[in-house]
């Protein structure tokens, strides 16, 4: 059974550092054990790839930026703040139930005790506390004791932190209790012996005064003397200010900067830091001595490992019970870390010693193992429960066919009941009949933003929540300039471009507004065998009105024909002159006499256009179908193009405004010649399916409509 899995972790992965890489790696943990669908609470906007990107392709991760407006009424923040975060994290659950919310930060996990049922549902893992039971005063240790027995889980990166909570709260269940030691990617399954490796040092993480990186650059020349043909690679650009050596980040960017023999090499992503260490003898790992009591060992010492690198680290009880006494390593002191660099440096069969002590550890820390470790502790996690009560949701508009599919999915959380007001047209209905629904109406939504807006923002009732769905043909009527702006909570855009448009008509309020892309139905789309001829047909789904551009389609059609007798054309959907207000349009009606005419007046396109009739069988129709064509002067979206993306078909797209931003530039085309070839050169694949769904999963259209519906509702 899948669960819903909330990540709200202190790091932010706009900086690199051992608690960032530890964030990104517990989601992607998470996300690998195929039974959770995650959530990952960015804390500012997601600007760097080294870390966010390996979230961003994985299917079943869904990002959220904490800093976005959309999220505090309007204003923005550069980075929210971890009693943020904690606010966020209830609002979210209380809008759509997690089932589990991994937590990291004490001040987060202290925020979550005014909310008893989301933090019953919370996995907490704490480093940023006192590390020996002296510290504490009653007061923190109330605290602690408070978090840990209200909290589902306790994670505890080494045996250490467990004996400290068993001290802190001795009658805390073993049962609650979970070693999440750090992770390491798989290691390889064979190394370059440190002998066949250049004499390199490495050293990859935050620039800070006690993790003694100022000192290892200083040690450098003198290290390099003794070993001339060495060098030391630094990685990372987190240089942190020391309020007790004012001039530290100035003298460690000099140092980086200016040493001879050290490179430095900045932020690297995950796998680009891998590759380093699996080019380098050693690594460092050398911390101040008022770290030696520490219950927290360092990520990168196993990443080290991992790689087949030895490393230099101190002497702590810590590390002797992971390594052993003989480990020989260690270093205490500059003089010592000196003396043990040149030995790694200069003497391989120490260094390969060391190394294959690490690789042992390393290898009890894999990123398999841990996959395993949390599918199990996923499977005992309970469901979150129901609601009490269901939101009633009132749907007005007079066209719904967007609609129906969201409602069903809105309807499958158990959080929503709905209601419908089917209007006439854009400003016909039965008002009574509105205003019976409007007094059993928690939320009302209206699709389109027509008559439906205009009416229920004068009408709708204290402490209802009025929001709106815009799609296109809204910005040339004049409803939503006339309807009570202060009584819309909220209106959603079905693109970037349409936002654009809309603002431009009208100048509603920014803040109040959001980009959501409609949602396309997975379930019914689907990659099924295509016909052998599938290579060689265009397809296009409703040619009217006119700006459909059919036109365009047959100058394709045509082209593609001058080299290959094979190709044809199937239009479906309903005959343009079938429409009655087509027929009262003389420029329409002109239109598409023209276009049959020319059709049944060619000797070759008569026999290659092939109109299929309206039906609720296009996913069958797709498997006739190779590419599905946009040729539009313009959309709003254009919901043809994704169904047929869904089922692996390519899509041929005219650069209507707004279709890169939507579908991808890649498939978009700007002349007929491009059209041409990208139909030569490209043919169906599933791997287009996957392409779409990873761009805009249901989940999340899903999920941000719920959020949008249900949130504000839930806290009055």
């Amino acid at each position: 059974m899948t669960k819903r899995v909330l990540i709200c972790a202190n790091p932010d992965l706009n900086f690199i550092d051992g608690s960032s890489i530890w964030a990104q790696t517990i989601a992607l943990a998470t996300a690998a054990t195929g039974d959770a669908e995650v959530i990952f609470m960015a804390k500012s906007t997601p600007a760097r790839d080294e870390l966010f990107s390996p979230l961003k392709v994985a299917p079943s991760i869904t990002i959220i930026d904490g800093s976005d407006k959309q999220q505090w009424q309007g204003k923005g923040y550069a980075r929210i703040t971890l009693p943020m975060m904690a606010e966020l994290a209830v609002r979210l659950d209380h809008s759509a139930p997690f089932d589990v919310i991994i937590v990291r930060g004490l001040e987060i996990a202290s925020r979550l005790l005014n909310d008893p049922e989301v933090l019953s549902k919370c996995w907490i893992y704490l480093t940023d506390i006192p590390q020996t039971l002296a510290e504490y005063s009653p007061e923190q240790r109330r605290t602690m004791q408070r978090i840990a027995r209200g909290c589902g889980l306790l994670l505890c990166q080494t045996d250490g932190f467990k004996e400290l909570w068993q001290a802190l709260v001795p009658d805390l269940p073993e049962s609650k209790i979970r070693l999440y030691t750090p992770v390491i990617p798989d290691p390889p399954s064979a190394s370059l012996p440190l002998a066949a490796r250049p004499k390199r040092a490495i050293y990859a993480g935050k620039f800070k005064g006690d993790w003694m990186t100022l000192e290892m650059a200083e040690a450098w020349l003198a290290i390099q003397a003794a070993v001339p043909d060495s060098e030391l690679v630094m990685i990372g650009d987190k240089i942190h200010n020391e309020p007790d050596q004012p001039d530290f980040a100035n003298a460690m960017l000099r140092a980086l900067e200016g040493t001879t023999g050290l490179t430095w090499l900045g932020a690297q992503s995950r796998a680009d830091v891998q590759a380093q260490l699996l080019r380098a003898r050693v690594g460092l790992s050398w911390r101040d001595e008022r770290m030696n009591d520490t219950l927290e060992y360092s990520t990168k010492i196993l990443e080290y490992g991992g790689a087949g690198c030895a490393a230099i680290l101190n002497r702590n009880p810590l590390h002797e019970s992971l390594l052993g006494r003989d480990y020989p390593l260690f270093a205490n002191s500059r003089a010592e870390f000196g003396k043990r660099l040149t030995l790694a440096l200069s003497d391989p069969q120490v260094a390969q010693t060391a190394a294959d002590n690490l690789r042992k550890l390393a290898e009890r820390h894999s990123f398999s193992n841990r996959v395993g470790e949390i599918r199990q502790w996923l499977s005992a996690a309970p469901k979150a429960p129901g609601r009490s009560s269901k939101i009633k949701v009132l749907v007005a508009g007079h066209d719904l066919k967007f609609f129906k599919l969201l409602q069903r999915k809105l309807e499958d959380t158990g959080r929503f009941e709905f209601l419908v007001d089917q209007w006439q047209g854009h400003d016909r209905h039965d008002e009574a009949q509105s205003r019976r629904l409007l007094d059993q109406a928690d939320v009302i939504f209206c699709e389109w933003c027509l008559g439906n807006i205009k009416w229920y923002s004068l009408n709708k009732r204290p402490g209802q929540r009025l929001v709106a769905r815009f799609h296109l043909q809204e910005r040339e009527l004049p409803f939503l300039a006339e309807a009570a702006w202060d009584n819309i909570d909220h209106i959603g855009y079905v693109s970037e471009y349409i936002r654009r448009e809309g603002q431009n008509a009208f100048g509603f309020p920014f803040e109040k507004t959001s980009v959501i892309p409609n949602l396309l139905d997975e379930a019914k789309f689907q990659t099924k065998k295509k016909t052998a001829d599938a290579r060689y047909t265009l397809g296009i789904i409703g040619v009217a009105p006119a700006r459909k551009r059919l036109d365009r389609a047959i100058d394709l059609l045509e082209a593609l024909l001058e080299d290959d007798s094979r190709y044809c054309l199937r239009v479906k959907g309903k005959n343009p002159l079938d429409y009655p207000w087509l027929l009262n349009r003389q420029d329409e009606l002109s239109y598409y006499r023209g276009i049959f005419e020319r059709i049944n007046q060619s000797p070759v396109l008569r026999h290659k256009v092939i109109f299929d009739p309206l039906g609720d069988d296009v996913n069958d129709w797709f498997t006739l179908v190779g590419f599905i064509l946009s040729p539009s002067d313009f959309e709003s979206f254009h919901m043809a193009i994704g169904e047929g993306m869904l089922t692996g078909t390519v899509p041929i797209i005219w650069n209507w405004e707004g279709a890169s931003d939507i579908w991808g530039a890649h498939w978009v085309v700007h002349s007929l010649e491009e059209a041409r070839l990208a139909v030569i050169q490209n043919e169906p694949a599933a791997e287009i399916a996957a392409e779409v769904k990873h761009a805009m999963p249901s989940s999340a259209t899903t999920d941000r409509w719920a959020q949008i519906i249900g949130t504000e509702q839930a806290a009055q």
